[in-house]
């Protein structure tokens, strides 16, 4: 008898679940957050180009010419000034938001890594294309 009275209410609580659950999960308003991004074979020259923006952000170029925003997990306070730097890669030699950077003996992980687009502006001048001067006449 009691079975038969608890019965309306598992019913009701059962609902009341699966209406929460179809729910969208972001109903505030606000943006979702870009897909995370990989990039393949960056341990056989997959990573072309890099840029620092700050001690928690680098953008990434890859061999096919896309860029990517790389967030670290906290800073790195060598990045702003390293003239160079190590990308440790996935077992499957992918570059993604699991993957981190080594810059002068410090491992920096990332949190996110997301396609953006190209910069403006000069290189931060590590990489400066040298043209050609033209002879000056006498």
């Amino acid at each position: 008898m009691n079975a038969i009275k608890l019965w309306p209410a598992a019913v009701l609580v059962g609902l009341c679940a699966a209406a929460t659950s179809a729910l969208p999960a972001r109903a505030t308003g606000a943006p979702a957050p870009p897909p995370q991004a990989r990039i393949p074979f960056a341990n056989h020259h997959g990573i072309y180009d890099w840029r620092v923006i700050d001690d928690h952000t680098l953008l990434i170029q890859s061999e096919g010419g896309s860029w990517y925003r790389a967030t670290l997990m906290g800073p790195c306070f060598n990045l702003p000034f390293a003239e160079r730097i190590g990308f440790t890669t996935n077992p499957d030699g992918s570059f993604d938001r699991f993957s981190s950077i080594l810059v002068r003996d410090q491992r920096c992980p990332l949190t996110s890594l997301v396609v953006t687009k190209p910069p403006t502006g000069k290189p931060g001048g590590r990489r400066v294309e040298a043209t050609p001067q033209k002879p000056k006449k006498s």
